[in-house]
């Protein structure tokens, strides 16, 4: 079950901040995600919340690593679990779906050691549009079609906007 933080106005924290940020204590998350009007949404949360999270992240990350070392049999048994994380990964073969399980491992290691989740959450968007290539079956035809060996010629340069 996926709880949903608190929510407030970013106004709100700037008219009445001791309301606003007490409600970060009554929240099971101990967040507060804030609303604004001309820009992205906020998230506020205390720094010892924010280390705990990356405690986890990090510790998580560990295991898995370990895991994969274990050989082929632990390989295995993620990629088992791996369909309750990630319900599209059905719609891999088998052999694509390894290599997410590998590709993934590896990128939360090397993103816990820089302390950033960009690169985690841009191996799932690819990953999981390749599923969908899989998924539709004229969408897989056409991207797997064999065009012959009929060369269209280079690509132009495009051409720089000025400025």
């Amino acid at each position: 079950m996926t709880t949903v933080p608190a929510e407030a106005n970013f106004s709100e924290l700037l008219n009445k901040p001791l309301d606003t940020v007490a409600r970060l204590h009554v929240n099971a998350r101990k967040g507060l995600r804030l609303h604004r009007r001309d820009a992205e949404d906020l998230y506020l949360t205390t720094a010892a919340r924010a280390d705990q999270v990356v405690e986890v992240l990090d510790t998580t990350t560990r295991m898995f690593v370990a895991l994969l070392r274990e050989g082929p049999s632990s390989i295995d048994l993620l990629a088992q679990a791996f369909p309750e994380a990630f319900p599209w990964v059905r719609f891999l073969p088998p052999a694509a779906m390894r290599e997410f399980l590998v590709e993934f491992v590896e990128t939360l290691r090397a993103s816990s050691d820089l302390g950033t989740i960009e690169p985690i959450t841009q191996i799932i968007t690819e990953w999981k549009h390749t599923a969908e290539i899989y998924a539709d079956p004229e969408l897989y035809a056409a991207l797997t079609a064999d065009h012959g060996d009929a060369d269209h010629g280079d690509v132009p340069v495009p051409k720089v906007a000025s400025e």
